[in-house]
């Protein structure tokens, strides 16, 4: 817990982890009524982020009324402000759109030999399926290294874009509305 703060759509400046979500059983379980997301204390250049997520589908937290929805995002400047949500790309994680790239606050890339456009949220679909049905973990994979990001999701190559204008920065898990719980989540530094 230490390594984050909380911060959400209510808060007017960051908060403990343990304030925003809750940290058991060896997960961080995100639900409420308040969007946000925690974020990382460090920025980080050339890694390889891998975590495991699920969508929560216990009685208790579970809403089945709506279409279910998260992300992880990184490359977020340090100089960033907090706001829902800020500079960065995201790994979308949303029902049948998980991989999808979000290029958020003018952030570009290279997508498949074409620029994507700056914008405040510009999509940039994944080139695969590969999400787990729900209540089961997913594993994801995420490489930023020297302007090149890759996605993988369960182990496959869902969408990667190169010339990337933010090649550094924090990372974020967020909460967007939709229970989820994550896991096993490791950051090394990678040198190729």
């Amino acid at each position: 817990m230490n390594d984050w703060y909380g911060y959400t759509k209510n808060s007017s400046e960051r908060i403990a982890p343990s304030k925003a979500y809750d940290f058991t059983d060896s997960m961080i379980r995100m639900y409420g009524e308040n969007n946000g997301y925690l974020m990382t204390n460090s920025s980080y250049e050339n890694f390889e982020l891998s975590l495991e997520f699920r969508w929560n589908i216990e009685k208790e937290f579970y809403r089945g009324d709506v279409k279910k929805n998260s992300g992880v995002m990184y490359n977020i400047p340090s100089n960033s402000p907090d706001h829902i949500w800020p500079k960065g790309i995201q790994f979308q994680i949303k029902e049948n759109t998980t991989g999808d790239f979000i290029f958020l606050d003018n952030v570009t890339a290279k997508v498949n030999g074409k620029l994507i456009e700056a914008g405040a949220s510009v999509v940039s679909p994944k080139f695969s399926n590969n999400e787990n049905p729900y209540g089961e973990w997913n594993a994801i994979l995420i490489r930023s290294f020297n302007g090149k990001c890759t996605q993988y999701l369960n182990g496959k190559l869902v969408n990667e874009c190169v010339e990337v204008s933010s090649k550094e920065g924090k990372i974020s898990l967020n909460y967007e509305g939709s229970p989820i719980d994550f896991r096993n989540i490791q950051l090394k530094k990678i040198h190729k």
